[in-house]
């Protein structure tokens, strides 16, 4: 059901899709427009305590239209519908408190129903903005999502206002907030920098998904492996602080080195 409904644009949870699929679409964009000198502006965005402010009777309608059966429906409803909260101060509770927004920490449906609750604008970009089609790809790539990580591909000043009209009606409609301080803009390939959208800055390079793309192929993989060989060079030092063999030493570098990449990678 999952890869049915959000396979174009959601690296999250679907089968044939993961997070490094979803940064290497993302570095082969910004290559492409490097490359054919294709005006395109980079637009990484941030919502507010995205999973906190996911509005319950949205959610709830967003479900039904995915044609998900009743009896699941029910028991989404049945966690959050009626829910509340109480405060305790000084020893004493007040509330309750009616919770209307936000999914449960720690929850292993959150990641899956907000990747449902932010389709819908999602799909609504990517069939109105144009994006960019790189080679024999069937589908220009307009926007690339790894749950609430959204990164929009645009390449004209027409596309930015599109852009946030979806982003006022989403707000409107969804109970999301977009946080402009923490949102950013990566000009690529002659990008008219006083175009922009919401007071969201410009920067010389924008972090995503734990990788640091710049405007240049050249600039991210110079500043990729500075900071990967930085680590290894920093992790391979510590096994000389300890009493053990060489042969110790490296297995314990080794397994350090392994730890510290997976968790990278694993995270969004």
């Amino acid at each position: 059901m999952l890869a049915e409904h959000l396979k174009d644009t959601q690296y999250c949870g679907v089968p044939g899709n993961s997070i490094l699929d979803a940064a290497a679409t993302i570095r082969d964009t910004i290559a492409f427009a490097e490359t054919e000198k294709v005006p395109l502006c980079v637009l990484s965005i941030d919502f507010k305590n995205a999973f906190d402010n996911i509005a319950h009777e949205y959610l709830f309608r967003s479900l039904s239209r995915y044609g998900i059966s009743d009896l699941f429906k029910t028991g989404i409803k049945n966690m959050y519908e009626g829910a509340s909260s109480f405060v305790q101060i000084n020893g004493h509770s007040y509330g309750p408190i009616p919770i209307q927004c936000g999914v449960r920490q720690g929850c292993p449906m959150s990641m899956v129903l907000y990747a449902l609750y932010l389709n819908p604008f999602l799909n609504f970009l990517n069939r109105k903005i144009a994006g960019i089609k790189i080679g024999n790809r069937t589908r220009p790539t307009a926007i690339v999502a790894y749950v609430d990580d959204v990164t929009i591909f645009i390449t004209t000043a027409a596309n930015l206002v599109i852009v946030e009209d979806a982003i006022n009606i989403f707000e409107q409609a969804a109970g999301a907030r977009l946080t402009p301080r923490k949102s950013k803009a990566l000009a690529i390939g002659g990008w008219n920098t006083t175009d922009t959208i919401r007071g969201i800055e410009y920067y010389q390079s924008v972090t995503i998904l734990g990788v640091t793309f710049w405007a240049t192929t050249r600039q991210t993989m110079d500043d990729t492996w500075a900071r990967l060989t930085g680590k290894v060079r920093l992790q391979a030092k510590k096994p000389y602080d300890k009493d053990a063999c060489i042969a110790h030493r490296m297995r314990y570098a080794n397994i350090c080195l392994l730890s510290k990449y997976s968790s990278n990678i694993a995270s969004p």
